[in-house]
């Protein structure tokens, strides 16, 4: 097992945070100034756990040279990804990235990172094409000699190469060498600054949520109007197509609903749609307060029937909402679970495949809600 890993519990945080404000990172970063930053969130997010995670089981012991030589290239090759992934993140957020010019951990002529970088090209990245020895800028041209451990060289570090240069008047190659805890020093430096952007990603949501307390939602007394409002509020403050969207869609379906069927019907259901304006007032004040609640809306179930009394109905319920909402599904095996339905008392007898799907909709609500209430 290799030794040199770095803290699972900080990526798992970072993971955590973004989980936690995904709603404002997909809405705000989607599509932030033309270009799709959230992919870039999630590609990071992907390969640093792929990085974290497959750290322990590089082997830097193996028996065979040139096995162990590769290996030493994935871990700086590993340690890379980190890196990226750190600087990619730096980027999106628009954090500055603190250690450009940092000497600190290698004390070399030019910049930890350039360091870093010659270290990588000379262990494997792209050791037949050098243009440095040490990372400075150089006229001439380098080849790096198969890497092998100090037992063989008997220098300091863990890992040498020879440099050898283009220029015939250099003859004797330059010894390079690297130590694996001066990399992992390094890299654990720049992996730490997820801290900093866990700090960032909730800074910046508070402050999107603080702003959008600040906007007035509209107020109309039209329940429809009122309800397209929301549902573009829904897009801004939550996201496009998630949150609230669909219980908005289905409250603005109700509301316009045909309403093609007897008067009796129509009595019961201007009683669930009265009762509905409630449901519109909370979505409102969740919008404004910018809080949402984990269990969703206190009346959520006039939508959302969750009582037992219907669990031996749940497939019939399941297939007549599909027909409802899925335009690819086949009506005609429909007409069974509508039958279950009227047979129970959970739909009115004279609905079909026929009815106006709003006018199958709205009754259908309306009495789940009102035998959830006896």
């Amino acid at each position: 097992m290799n030794t040199y890993i770095l803290d699972s519990s900080l990526l798992e945080k970072f993971k955590q945070a973004v989980s936690d404000h995904d709603d404002f990172l997909i809405n705000t970063y989607s599509n932030y100034n033309g270009k799709n930053l959230w992919s870039l969130i999630c590609s990071a997010k992907d390969w640093l756990s792929v990085s974290v995670n497959g750290l322990p089981y590089i082997d830097l012991t193996h028996s065979h040279d040139d096995v162990r030589s590769l290996n030493v290239l994935q871990l700086i090759t590993t340690y890379d990804i980190v890196l990226q992934s750190i600087e990619q993140l730096h980027r999106v957020f628009e954090m500055e990235y603190p250690l450009k010019k940092d000497y600190s951990v290698f004390n070399a002529a030019v910049p930890d990172d350039a360091y870093f970088a010659q270290i990588r090209a000379c262990f494997g990245a792209h050791p037949v094409d050098l243009r440095s020895a040490d990372g400075t800028k150089s006229t001439n041209k380098y080849f790096a000699s198969w890497s092998s451990d100090i037992s063989n060289f008997g220098d300091n570090g863990d890992y040498s190469v020879y440099l050898y240069s283009n220029n015939p008047d250099v003859v004797q190659p330059i010894r390079f060498s690297m130590s694996f805890a001066k990399i992992h020093e390094y890299t654990v430096k720049r992996y730490s600054l997820l801290s900093s952007m866990i700090n960032v990603i909730e800074k910046k949501d508070g402050m999107f949520i603080e702003e959008q307390r600040q906007q007035e939602i509209r107020r109309r007394s039209d329940i429809v109007e009122q309800l397209q409002i929301l549902l573009k509020e829904n897009s801004t403050r939550i996201r496009e197509g998630d949150g609230y969207h669909y219980d908005i869609q289905t409250l603005i379906e109700l509301f316009t609903a045909p309403q093609d069927f007897p008067e009796q019907e129509r009595q019961k259901v201007a009683q669930y749609l009265k009762s509905l304006h409630v449901l519109v007032d909370e979505l409102y004040e969740a919008f404004q307060s910018m809080t949402y609640s984990e269990d969703g809306m206190a009346h959520g179930h006039l939508l959302h029937s969750r009582s037992p009394k219907f669990n031996g109905l749940h497939y019939d319920l399941e297939k007549v909402f599909e027909y409802l909402n899925n335009p690819y599904f086949r009506a005609d095996r429909v007409d069974y679970h509508l039958r279950s339905l009227i047979i129970e008392g959970v739909l009115p007898p004279y609905v079909s495949r026929q009815t106006d799907k709003l006018d199958l909709q709205l009754p259908l609500l309306a009495r789940l809600t009102y035998n959830e209430m006896k």
